[in-house]
């Protein structure tokens, strides 16, 4: 018997994972739950050495979602992401990956927002910070996300939020050139730049996705690989930033001995070095309050500093007195 041939989906749910075989279930129930129905699912294994395929396999069968896994030789989350793209066939991809979680409403409310704003070909969302042993949120980012032409903010520096919070017209990120292979962290931002050239960025502004901490790769386990990525935006882009004047280079670089003296402090352990890169990004754009908190930041005991970033964020969270981590 033929199998009848099914109508294309409206969004393909692409998952990038590798070794995640105790995570990539609850992503795929998060999905599996979702209020909006029409949708695929493409999991991109890059070279687990894990069950996880068994683990997809036998998820799939229990309930007969509509669910693509591919396999290939392990070649990183931006080429699997890539992957996931050229293979997908809904008009829209809703990126996840495999050690995150959705909403139920995520993907109902994200169609809603950007079929109402045709000029809006990209749309995110707020987020969670949970650690995957359990206890309250690490940390709730929702309410003041900005929406609209983006292109310059994200010149500057990363204002939107990770993969795992968008939804974006297919076509558009094939016109905008897929994920840089050569970019080993800040891949997502890298992206949104591009985006943001070619359209408008909208928000659902509630926390929709739990973005869980966990004992996997991270900026603690390479602090400089996200550095060294970081710079390469800079240089990447700096002919559009060129094009903004002179002011957006310093505002962008400056953006970026602030992450670097966050880095050094919370992952080197460099204090020293710390204090040179927030007093450089001073120099170059005393403007930045964010500047100013980072700089007392080397100044002050570990649970002081984290414990003041949270009471002012609970009250500043979203304005331009927020302390971020970039």
């Amino acid at each position: 018997m033929v199998e009848p041939l099914r109508a294309a989906p409206a969004v393909s749910v692409v998952i990038p994972t590798c070794n995640r075989a105790h995570l990539i279930g609850d992503a795929l129930d998060s999905v599996r739950a979702q209020t909006f129905r029409d949708f695929e699912i493409v999991v991109v294994d890059d070279g687990s050495e894990d069950d996880t395929e068994a683990r997809v396999h036998r998820w799939a069968a229990e309930g007969g979602d509509r669910l693509r896994y591919i396999a290939q030789p392990r070649s990183g989350g931006n080429a699997a992401r890539n992957a996931g793209i050229l293979v997908a066939t809904g008009r829209y991809i809703a990126f996840l990956d495999s050690d995150d979680v959705w909403a139920p409403g995520k993907l109902e409310r994200q169609m809603a927002l950007i079929l109402a704003r045709p000029e809006h070909r990209a749309v995110y969302c707020g987020l969670r910070e949970i650690d995957t042993r359990g206890g309250p949120p690490l940390r709730v980012l929702a309410g003041s996300w900005p929406e609209g032409d983006l292109s310059r903010r994200l010149l500057v520096r990363d204002v939107t939020a990770p993969t795992s919070t968008y939804l974006v017209e297919r076509v558009l990120l094939i016109e905008a050139g897929l994920f840089d292979l050569d970019l080993a962290a800040r891949q997502d931002w890298d992206m949104w730049i591009r985006v943001a050239q070619r359209t408008k960025i909208g928000c659902v502004q509630d926390a929709l996705v739990d973005l869980r901490q966990h004992a996997g790769p991270r900026t603690a386990s390479d602090p400089t690989r996200e550095l060294r990525a970081h710079r390469r935006i800079l240089e990447k882009y700096a002919p559009l930033r060129r094009a903004h004047g002179p002011r957006m280079r310093r505002e962008a670089l400056a953006a970026f001995h602030r992450r670097a003296g966050r880095v050094h402090l919370n992952y080197m352990g460099a204090r020293g070095a710390a204090i040179r890169h927030h007093l450089t990004a001073l120099v170059l754009w005393p403007l930045a309050a964010d500047g100013w908190a980072a700089l007392l930041g080397p100044l002050l005991p570990t649970y002081l500093r984290g414990l003041l970033r949270q009471r002012w964020n609970a009250i500043f969270e979203g304005t331009a007195l927020a302390i971020r981590s970039h």
